[in-house]
Formats: structure tokens, sequence, C-alpha cells
């Protein structure tokens, strides 16, 4: 591989660019007629890729996994001193690079002095659950920490809010700690995400391709893990999905240099903003939305939207999070997201199904890994994920019809209808009709041909079954899907999907 140069992004441009350029952009192309995702397989699901591995869904977790994600064996080491390598501030939060005594280096973040696990709880969360649907993210961990355990590298310096730089001595390191609050064993608590390994080269864009990775050849914003991050973004209220929240870094494996993509930084997800909780209108608007603006202005406010009417909870560490006003359709980040905007029902049920996965169990445990004080923190972010995740697999399996994990048992085709358990009343009925395909397209009914049993046919490499459902009053019914079947040496199999 060439040299892959490190990139920077310019936060103030990308959002110039996202909010007033890029909507227009991808309109007139969504507006062009259908624009399918450019890296999924004839399953209809995307391959492991340096973006994304197949991982809850396809291959179930234990809730012992899901909380361990990326990892969770190697916090920092609280026998030996913390080496600070370097420091800054943001004029509210400091932060610290450190070298533990086993040479590990880590991301020190705090919480907003004025609200305690803010955004440690959901960086910890952030990092399991984006695991568990695909993605590389680094590991993440609430620390508990004494004064006594850091001490400063020779030559650091410290970056202050202004972004001047001086050198960093243990009078600074104390001033910085000053406004952080202790807790009642004296200690610190704080985020620690263990470095990413490899060489890092900057974030990724949500659009594009990088020049110097050859692997790179599927524009960013046709990527079926970027399109369908919106439906995860939803879900944990992740409004922040922009470049500067993603890592790309050079790693090699059994000897292969590659280029790997990392979503970071998963501080402002839930109720947090970062270092302050969300305003009930995040992820209900964009940050500058003129038409709302003026319909306000000119009703006087005397129709509140529905964000103004939900429920929130002041428990420690939660921010602004609800469900109640929570609609996955009309759900926005900060800004646009050129991924996002491409969006199709493929893209938004591949990921809802993965969504939909997820137990009330495994969500509760996922979310205790945040470490909240307060266990009404706990079980109030649980309920929120589990009631936006119902929500989510409504709207998704009203649109497609949710069936999956096609397969051929006993000579039948198998399938699973992920709407089953979810049914208020009787579940779906379906039919299936089979039909002659051949490589050009064409389809060949067969005569008595409903039922799941593959015809013994034996003049046909590929046989299609189209399925569709019957209809139940107070159900509606998606359009039919067309799974493919190719008769092989080992037995019939399924080598495609049409939704």
């Amino acid at each position: 591989m060439k040299q892959v140069a490190t990139r920077e992004v310019d936060d103030i441009y990308d959002f110039l660019e996202n909010m007033y350029f890029t909507p227009k952009r991808e309109g007139k192309e969504a507006k062009g007629g259908p624009h399918p995702a450019g890296n999924t397989n004839t399953l209809d699901d995307v391959p492991d890729s340096a973006w994304y591995t197949n991982r809850h869904y396809f291959h179930r977790m234990t809730i012992e996994e899901l909380q361990r994600g990326p990892g969770n064996s190697t916090p920092p080491d609280l026998h030996g001193a913390w080496r600070i390598t370097s420091a800054k501030s943001d004029g509210i939060m400091p932060g610290f690079v450190i070298e533990d005594g086993r040479k590990n280096k880590y991301l020190v973040k705090f919480d907003p002095p004025k609200y305690p696990e803010l955004c440690s709880g959901p960086d910890v969360i952030g990092s399991k659950v984006f695991y568990a649907l695909g993605y590389n993210t680094p590991e993440n961990y609430v620390i508990h920490f004494r004064r006594d355990n850091l001490e400063i590298g020779g030559g650091v310096m410290y970056r202050d809010a202004s972004g001047k730089k001086r050198p960093l001595t243990g009078a600074l390191v104390d001033e910085l700690l000053k406004g952080q609050p202790k807790g009642a064993d004296g200690t610190y608590r704080a985020m620690a995400s263990r470095w990413i390994s490899g060489k890092v080269v900057g974030p990724f864009s949500y659009e594009g391709t990088r020049s110097d990775d050859p692997n790179d050849i599927v524009l960013h914003q046709d990527r079926r893990e970027l399109r369908g991050l919106r439906v995860f973004a939803t879900w944990l209220n992740h409004q922040d999905t922009k470049s500067i929240n993603s890592l790309d870094s050079l790693v090699t494996e059994n000897g292969v240099p590659y280029v790997k993509h990392y979503l970071i930084d998963f501080g402002s997800i839930l109720g947090s903003a970062g270092t302050f909780p969300k305003m009930a209108w995040y992820g209900h608007d964009y940050v500058i939305e003129r038409k709302k603006a003026a319909v306000q202005m000119v009703t006087l406010g005397f129709d509140p939207p529905r964000w103004a009417r939900s429920e929130y909870r002041n428990y420690t560490g939660v921010g602004m999070l609800d469900y109640k006003s929570f609609d996955p359709v009309s759900w926005k980040s900060t800004y646009p997201n050129p991924a996002f905007l491409l969006t199709d029902r493929e893209d938004a049920f591949w990921a809802a199904k993965q969504v939909a996965a997820f137990t009330d169990d495994e969500i509760r445990a996922l979310v205790q890994t945040g470490e909240y004080s307060d266990p009404r923190a706990t079980d109030w972010i649980a309920e929120c994920l589990i009631k936006r995740r119902d929500k989510i697999a409504d709207v998704a399996f009203a649109k497609v019809l949710p069936l999956d994990k096609f397969s051929v048992k006993d000579g039948k085709l198998a399938f699973e209808d992920l709407s089953a358990s979810r049914a208020a009343g009787p579940s779906r009925l379906f039919q299936v009709h089979w039909a002659k395909y051949d490589q050009q397209g064409h389809f060949t009914a067969l005569p008595n041909d409903v039922g799941r049993e593959i015809p013994a046919i034996r003049d046909t490499e590929y046989l299609a079954a189209t399925i569709g459902c019957v209809g139940i009053p107070g159900q509606s019914c998606p359009d039919p899907i067309t799974v493919y079947v190719r008769r092989a040496g080992s037995g019939p199999q399924v080598v495609g999907i049409d939704r």
C-alpha cells in the first residue's frame, strides 16, 4: 500500500457543506430514481470488511460478550502510576493522554462538572452497542482514580482553551482537576478510551472515497453500513454523527497493511450533548430549521412540537432522553449527513432488524456498563431504548415484508417472520409461488407450485420463490420478496434475495 496521508477535518467547513450544499446534491440524486447501496451481496447483507463485521444479529452474542464489547480486560492499571503524556482543556473539561504501568495508552475524558456521569456513561455504552451492531469501536471504560495515580512525563505540554501551549506542571494538573467532583472515597470518575492501534490517519468522510486507500472503492454515501447507521443513530439518539467523530487507522494484520475505519466519541449520545444535557429539540430538528422557527413565531408558540410535551427524567447522568416524542422517520442529526440522506427502505430494514434483535434483558445489560450511581437512571435509559427499539421495528417492518434468515431445511424453504413476536393480533400468513429462473432474468411459472417445498424440477439450475403475505384485517401486506435457490451438488441452497 502506498503512503496513506493523515487527514484533518475542518468542523466549520463540514457543517457549512453538509448544512447548505449536501442536501441539494443528494436530494437531486435521490429524486433521480432508486439508488441502492453499492456494497451489498446477493443475500442483501453487508460482507465483513475494514468498515463492518457481522455480529449480534447474524452471530448471536451472549450477554457477557455484549458487555465485553471490543474489550473489557485492559482498563488502566491502578497498581502503578499513570504517566500523563499530553493534556488539554476546552474551557469546561480537562482531558489527558496517559500511559499506565503496562505501557498501554489511554485518552482520559471527564464529565462536565455540573453534570456528573453525563458523558462517561454514554461513551462506554455506545462503544458496546455499536460494536455489537458491527462497527469498529475503541475500548472504553468508566474509571475511578485518585490524584496520586497521576504523574507528569518529561517535557509534557498543555494546550489551554485558547489553543496556547505551555509546560504541564503538578500545580496545573491540580487546577484542572479542581472543578471535578470527588466520590465519597475521594476518587474522581472519568472515561478512559484505550488508544486505537496502528497509525491514526484522521477521520473518514460520509461521502466520496479515500484516494490513498486502494480498498476504498465504494462511495461512502453508498455504503449500507453508513446509510443504515442512520437507524442506529436514531435508536441511541446519536445526533452528532459527523466526520469528526470517526477515525481511520493504518493497521497491519498477517503482514498486510490496510486502513481500518472506526466510530469514536459516544459521549454525546442518549441524553448527553457532550458538555451539557441535550436540548429537547435535539434529534427532532437540524440546528438551523428556518421553516419551523417561522411557524413558532407565527403561532406565538401556541402549537408546541411533540418534544416540548414529552416526559423526561431528572436522574443523575441521564440528561434529556425520552421515547414518547421519538419518531424514527423524522429523526434528524445535528445537521444533514450525506449517507443518511440516501437511506432507503432496504437500508433501513437491514438496520432495523438488527435493532429489533436486542432483547429487553440484553439492552438492560448494555446500559449497566455505563455504571450509573442511581439505579433509576439505568432503568430509565433502558426503558427508553426498549421503547425506541419497538418504534423502529414497527415502522421498518410495515414497509418491507419482514422475512429473513432464509435457508433450505428438509427440502423446504425456511425463513423467519421477524414481526411474529410483535404482532398484536394473529401472525401473518404467507404464500410461496415457484418459478424457473435463468440468469438472463426470465421467469417461467410452475404449475401446482404453492408451498414451501422445493419443486422437484430437474431441468433448471435456479428456482425463484415469490413470497407474499395473505391479508389479515388490521395488517398491511408490503411488497412480496423473491428468493433465489440454486441446485448445487450438496443440495439446494439460497443464493439471492430481492426485497
